[in-house]
């Protein structure tokens, strides 16, 4: 702040104004000085900037709807390549057609060379097998459609020949597991044939029949629904079947497993 301060006028004036000069000098005695305030000019500052929470608040969740709208695209786009692209090409990589050499050493005691062919689908995610063994060209067995249920636990054989059905507990030391087969199949899938290999035999019997064809599970029931179905047991100590008792019993050859296996259902109705 700066202060100005005016003087009264001092002595010396011209002598005619005397008498005046000293009237105004009492009186300027009397009064007291004058005085002008000046208040410095103040700087200009711009104005502090104030942070806005709503407009921050918005933008943050704009951008995570953003991020929540890609993440969902990404998603969608992830399941639509998924499902017409992968599980096609796992598809038809789950469909085999093939065939094994094998040395029979059961229908005669010189071992004869024999083939066998048979159709395979494997369902790696439902965890079954499905095999159709067609007419075989050389006789050894009957026709059939076969089921491996790992989830159940169950077998169920499909004799086309007669057109019933036979379910027995899952075998899974001849069986090979679904991912198993498939690594397999997959191995030798440039080839016609599996390697050379050799047969065994299994027996089974006839126990009873099964009239609830659903509590065996969603595949062996359209498998056998319509069809006479019996349980099976399997035979604990093998005997050698002669041909008496062969005309009781009906022969299914199949592979599952790097050999073949020529499962005997005996006791049929």
């Amino acid at each position: 702040m700066v202060k100005i301060s005016f003087q009264p006028a001092v002595a010396g004036i011209k002598a005619d104004k005397a008498d005046k000069a000293s009237a105004s000098a009492g009186a300027a005695a009397r009064a007291p000085a004058a005085e002008i305030l000046l208040t410095p000019a103040r700087e200009d500052r711009p104005p502090p900037h104030r942070y806005k929470k709503g407009g921050s608040v918005g933008g943050v969740c704009y951008l995570s709807m953003g991020m929540v709208v890609l993440l969902m695209g990404l998603v969608f786009a992830s399941v639509y390549i998924y499902r017409y692209f992968f599980l096609a090409q796992l598809a038809r990589d789950n469909f085999f057609h093939c065939g094994v050499l094998y040395e029979d050493s059961l229908s005669s005691q010189v071992r004869t060379r024999m083939e066998l062919e048979e159709d395979v689908k494997i369902y790696l995610e439902e965890n079954y097998e499905r095999i159709n063994v067609p007419v075989p060209q050389f006789g050894g067995g009957d026709p059939a459609d076969i089921i491996h249920d790992f989830q159940r636990g169950l077998t169920a054989y499909h004799d086309i020949s007669l057109d019933k059905c036979y379910v027995i507990e899952l075998n899974t030391t001849i069986v090979l597991p679904p991912r198993n087969f498939w690594e397999l199949l997959m191995n030798v899938k440039r080839g016609t044939y599996l390697p050379q290999t050799y047969i065994i035999q299994e027996e089974m019997v006839v126990t009873e029949h099964v009239s609830d064809k659903e509590a065996l599970g969603s595949f062996i029931y359209h498998l056998c629904s319509g069809k006479d179905t019996y349980r099976l047991r399997r035979r604990a100590t093998r005997r050698r079947i002669n041909k008496r008792g062969a005309q009781n019993c009906n022969a299914i050859r199949h592979f599952e497993n790097t050999f073949v296996v020529e499962t005997l259902i005996c006791g049929v109705v």
